[in-house]
């Protein structure tokens, strides 16, 4: 039998709290907005608690079996989001494998938002309500998974389309999460996995190797960007790469991508990127081009003759989305519409999918080294996550951090396009300062 999904605890109705009144009736102190350049939220911060009025929707403790979350209960706009008590996931509802954990702080990535509009509904199952956030921090509180105990600290993504990071509490799959660095805080921690297994899937794909000096020149397009910042980051320290170039806007953002390694950084507003870093000498092209915005059609010229281009947004793939959801295990857990799977499976569905979305052209202009990547949960891509982290050759990359309360305020953030790095959520009081 397949494992449970943990959104589907929830009950179908919600207390919802309107966001307008909560934020009026919050502290203003409660929003960390740090300097745009800030690499990860200062230790010593810590978010205010909430006002005496919204105290029991907000409390941990309410003498009850529910929980503070930020769901959805219907597809739609920014309009269906709500915050409110749910339905809180119990050691009793753990099943083999899975752990119970109090979640510090989760973060927002594009995904979320997309999803609530429906991306996938035609080709998924969709249970309601859904709570918000892939990415996960925090603490086990019970474990039926031999590698995690009660109090460890842990951090990690959700497999497939299953989320919940926006709530109290959770249960994830023990084969997801690593262990979080003493050094390093749940919102720190919270920031990387959705963006760091991202990049990871996306340096693989080119061939490139973790924790080995490859010497590769490597662009990086949206260098701002949750994934665009981890991955000029990675691509100098995990990936050994000789030059690493980016584009972004002129100002904070430039500054902002050469404080994380960039050695080059192309004002996109008043220079075509595709023009100014073309060569006629195959030397000064790229290995490996990860495009993060969808400008993947102006790439395969600035490729060498054996470069990669890898994308997260441009002309997704038959053989992305096979494999998402085999990585995914997506089958265990969530029903796929009917007739999805032989139409990417067969030649002849792949063939009419990759040449609708441009992946077949692509791939053509690239000498066959195109590939569109999607991140799904993964514990061994975490343990080198964790590592980086632990030594300092990843920094959380945080542009603003919000309390559970306004995560709506949190949403509106990530859905403007203006984040610079990641938007974090802090679930708990104690998710802002790591545990020595």
């Amino acid at each position: 039998k397949g494992q449970a999904d943990p959104l589907s605890l929830a009950p179908p109705r919600l207390e919802v709290a309107e966001p307008r009144d909560a934020r009026r009736q919050c502290s203003r102190g409660t929003r960390q907005a740090g300097p745009h350049r800030r690499m990860a939220l200062a230790q010593d911060e810590q978010p205010a608690p909430p006002s005496a009025d919204v105290a029991q929707l907000a409390s941990h403790d309410t003498g009850d079996d529910t929980m503070l979350a930020c769901s959805y209960s219907r597809f739609g706009g920014p309009q269906v989001d709500q915050v409110g008590r749910i339905r809180r996931p119990m050691p009793a509802d753990l099943e083999p494998g899975k752990v119970l954990i109090r979640v510090g702080a989760s973060s927002l990535n594009p995904a979320d938002y997309k999803q609530r509009s429906g991306e996938m509904k035609l080709l998924l199952s969709i249970q309601f309500p859904q709570v918000y956030g892939f990415d996960f921090a925090g603490q086990v509180v019970a474990s039926r998974d031999d590698r995690w105990q009660p109090d460890d600290r842990v951090f990690g993504m959700c497999k497939g389309l299953r989320r919940g990071g926006l709530a109290e509490y959770m249960i994830v799959d023990g084969d997801i999460c690593a262990r979080t660095p003493a050094n390093v805080s749940d919102a720190e921690a919270a920031s990387v996995p959705l963006v760091g297994i991202t990049s990871v899937l996306a340096f693989r794909k080119a061939g490139l190797a973790e924790w080995a000096k490859s010497g590769a020149r490597v662009l990086v397009t949206g260098g701002a960007g949750g994934v665009g910042s981890t991955a000029i980051q990675l691509a100098k320290r995990m990936y050994g790469a000789s030059f690493v170039a980016t584009t972004a806007s002129a100002g904070n953002k430039a500054e902002f991508c050469k404080s994380l390694g960039a050695d080059r950084v192309v004002d996109y507003r008043s220079e075509d990127f595709s023009k100014v870093l073309a060569s006629d000498n195959e030397e000064d092209r790229f290995d490996f081009i990860f495009d993060c915005i969808g400008e993947g059609k102006k790439c395969p010229s600035l490729l060498k003759s054996t470069g990669t281009l890898v994308s997260i947004v441009t002309s997704p793939s038959a053989l992305c989305l096979r494999e998402f959801l085999e990585q995914s295990e997506t089958r265990k857990f969530q029903r796929i519409t009917w007739g999805v799977e032989g139409f990417l499976c067969s030649a002849a569905g792949a063939a009419i999918l990759d040449h609708v979305t441009g992946a077949k052209s692509l791939r053509g202009k690239c000498r066959g080294r195109f590939f569109h990547v999607i991140g799904t949960g993964n514990g061994d891509i975490m343990e080198h996550l964790a590592k980086a982290l632990a030594s300092g050759d990843l920094k959380a990359s945080i542009d603003k951090s919000y309390p559970l309360l306004d995560a709506l305020q949190a949403l509106k953030h990530i859905e403007s396009g203006r984040a610079m790095g990641k938007v974090v959520v802090l679930c708990s009081a104690a998710s802002s300062s790591p545990v020595n």
